[in-house]
């Protein structure tokens, strides 16, 4: 990482990328948005006095989709400090409606529209649409003084929509979620090989390479790989993929572009992008 990166104003850190649970910070050092709350409110409140965040800090809480997996701690952490919560009217109402969720306070509840930007806390955010099985599944791509994050997860396919929002971010987390081989030869029944690896599944391994190196260019910061299955997948094989894929296409990453799988439960500190 150069030193002007270490000086972005802008930051992302994640305290949870997994099949078993998601969530991200993205803002400012003292201030900023959580993106999912897939994980016990506990280990968020921790994940943030690690950077000297509290929930304080977070002005608002971004929701992908309603999936269990993103939005497990959003009812005790918004219970404890009320937070608005910022998702698609679809994703809202499967909170009202789940189990893990539906407690929460819908007057928390903020219903955004797909392609139409809008700001917290001088950052621009603009959510888009996902192939994804979740209610309302959205990514997102946020600006903040010029430097641009986008957030590509739970996707079966990446569409004209995904591609656009991925190639003007000079900063990506993007889903890597299985290894084809492992899911092939894995012990999950069939039926779930199929959603997993269907138009409104994951994004595996190859797919998101090929897409990644198609994109690349020396002006990216950061690529995170997000959402890896922790029984179809390996941190080791989603980033052999990915360099075999820049090989093929004859890319050779800038010494300053850092590349690197997020870890399933483990902070990474924070990431300036």
């Amino acid at each position: 990482m150069d030193l002007f990166s270490c000086l972005s104003p802008f930051v992302f850190c994640s305290f949870a990328s997994g099949s078993s649970g998601n969530c991200y910070y993205v803002g400012k050092q003292d201030e900023g948005l959580l993106v999912d709350a897939g994980v016990n409110a506990k280990q968020i409140v921790t994940g943030l006095v690690k950077n000297d965040l509290s929930m304080k800090n977070i002005k608002a809480i971004l929701i992908t989709h309603d999936h269990i997996d993103h939005v497990k701690g959003l009812e005790v952490l918004t219970k404890n400090t009320p937070v608005p919560i910022y998702a698609h009217s679809d994703c809202l109402q499967g909170l009202a409606e789940g189990n893990a969720t539906k407690k929460i306070d819908s007057e928390l509840f903020h219903e955004i529209e797909p392609m139409q930007p809008f700001e917290i806390c001088g950052i621009t955010i603009e959510a888009f649409p996902v192939m994804h099985d979740g209610r309302g599944a959205v990514g997102y791509h946020f600006n903040y003084e010029g430097h641009t994050l986008t957030i590509a997860t739970d996707i079966g396919m990446l569409d004209k929509v995904v591609k656009e929002q991925i190639r003007k971010a000079d900063n990506l987390v993007i889903e890597a979620n299985y290894d084809v081989e492992m899911l092939e030869k894995g012990s999950y029944p069939y039926i779930l090989k199929q959603r997993i690896a269907g138009p409104f599944g994951h994004l595996s391994n190859e797919e998101s390479a090929r897409f990644v190196a198609e994109v690349y260019h020396s002006g990216m910061k950061n690529i995170m790989l997000c959402h890896l299955s922790e029984n179809n997948n390996t941190p080791e094989r989603a980033m052999q993929c990915l360099y075999q894929q820049f090989h093929k296409k004859h890319v050779r990453p800038d010494v300053n572009t850092s590349i690197f799988p997020l870890p399933r439960h483990k902070s990474t500190g924070f990431v300036y992008l």
